[in-house]
């Protein structure tokens, strides 16, 4: 049933791009339907239950980071899953630049 079209996922836009042009896509492990965008390729479930996380949750996580918690207590206080608060960890990581400028200060004395 990969790939058909259905009426409810004509009356539906892409959460990422806003593409009218969705296919039904198979379905969740918990038999919710998954649809997917042709246009960007995001799937996405009609209706979920789980919301992205907020801007004001990432600059709480990011300040825990820096308090040097464990992720395990960092989840608990924030409510994100540790898998994803793995995740986010590990992308900030990636993101970090690997080259640090160093300048000569200057000895005049």
């Amino acid at each position: 049933m990969l790939g058909t079209s259905s009426i409810a996922a004509k009356s539906m836009n892409c959460p990422k791009c806003q593409s009218p042009q969705i296919i039904k896509y198979g379905h969740t492990h918990y038999g919710k339907p998954r649809f997917r965008c042709q246009d960007c390729g995001r799937q996405f479930v009609e209706g979920a239950t789980r919301q992205p996380i907020d801007e004001t949750t990432h600059q709480l996580i990011d300040k825990l980071l820096l308090e040097r918690l464990a992720l395990a207590a960092i989840a608990r206080v924030t409510g994100v899953s540790q898998r994803w608060l793995q995740m986010y960890v590990n992308q900030k990581f990636y993101q970090t630049p690997r080259t640090i400028e160093v300048t000569q200060k200057n000895r005049d004395g």
